[in-house]
């Protein structure tokens, strides 16, 4: 998936369907891909549409057993107890 995002993106659903799927991410480093997307192992996270042309060349290195594992970090349960343990230390 080529993710040419020009805006922060505050959390990427999509990029996490994507991988859900086997899919590879290649996205400009905006917003939370970094905390999605494991450059190198899950797929590329780049500075420029160039660097994203370029890792195009490189996607059959990444590994789509690896991208449906990491999506899986996002489940709607484990999500769940993330905003509740974050919640809890606020209310405290």
């Amino acid at each position: 998936m080529l993710a040419p995002t020009h805006w922060n993106e505050p959390f990427g659903l999509v990029f996490v369907e994507a991988m859900a799927c086997g899919t590879p991410i290649i996205a400009i480093r905006r917003g939370s891909i970094s905390e999605i997307v494991v450059h190198g192992k899950t797929g590329f996270i780049v500075n420029s549409l160039s660097q994203m042309i370029h890792y195009c060349k490189s996607i059959d290195e990444i590994d789509r057993a690896l991208c449906r594992k990491q999506a899986q970090r996002f489940t709607a349960q484990i999500m769940i107890n993330k905003y509740e343990k974050v919640f809890s230390r606020l209310m405290k």
